[in-house]
Parts: structure tokens; sequence; C-alpha cells
């Protein structure tokens, strides 16, 4: 029997997606790149096909999945540039609200003001310093992620 692939990432360029590639063998996990050559060839046919899809096995994907959001949370912080307030460390957590949570809180929230939006809370792993930035700082970061790819 043949053995089953997980689709991991999409990317938009086959630059992205080789450098991913590259990253995941580099930890042990064989990755493989579906439709690169057709849509290099083609890019019109990119959002036909979905972008370019990296794979992974099925028994690698939690591990390849883990080193891919380790990997996002630290160029989204770069670009963020993420500094604590009180000592200036770069060492810095995101935590995201659950999803649960984030959808009553939305729901209260903006039954009260619609000007309020989700906060993202960041903890200074050095000094244990707590924070809020707003989204619309985030949504930055965020709009370059996506478009470079799913």
């Amino acid at each position: 029997m043949g053995e089953e692939f997980k689709l991991l990432k999409t990317f938009l360029n086959p630059l992205d997606a080789n450098i991913t590639k590259g990253l995941l063998e580099s930890n042990g996990i064989e990755a493989f790149i579906f439709d690169e050559n057709t849509l290099s060839i083609d890019p019109i046919l990119t959002t036909a096909l979905g972008g370019i899809r990296l794979m992974v096995r099925s028994t690698d994907y939690e591990n390849a999945l883990a080193i891919i959001k380790e990997i996002d949370e630290e160029n989204k912080k770069e670009i963020l540039n993420l500094k604590c307030l009180v000592c200036g460390s770069s060492d810095i957590k995101i935590k995201n609200p659950p999803n649960w949570t984030y959808f009553f809180i939305m729901i209260i929230t903006f039954a009260i003001t619609p000007t309020a939006g989700n906060r993202k809370k960041y903890v200074c792993n050095v000094c244990k310093h707590k924070w809020e930035r707003s989204e619309e700082i985030d949504n930055n970061a965020d709009y370059y992620f996506n478009s470079l790819g799913k």
C-alpha cells in the first residue's frame, strides 16, 4: 500500500517552498514539493492549482507543523521587531486568545463598542512582563505572511 501524504503549506513562489523544504529536511523530515514546475512555467495557473504544495508523510505531519509554526513565529517577531517594554529583550512569546474565548469576547465587545478589536498578549521570557498590542499593528505582519503563502 502506498504512503499517505498530508498538505503542510502552500506557497506562491518556488523559492519560499524550497527554503521551507530545506528547513524541514535539515530537521530530519522528508518533504515533497508538488506543482512547482507547472507553476514556474505558467504562473497564471497558481490560483487554479492552489499554489505550490509542500507535503510531508502523514507520520511526520505533526512534527513538521510544529517546525513551520516555530519558524513563522520567529519570522513574525523579526518583522514586528518586538522588544520587551521593560528590559528590551526580544525573547518574546506571543499568546493568541483561544478561538472559543475570542468568539464570546468579540460578541460582548462589539455589543458594547464597535471600535474594539482583538488583542494579542505578549510575554517577555526574560523578565515575565506582559502587555498587549492591538490587532491593527499585527495585521501588517499577518498580511505579509498571508501574501507569502498559507
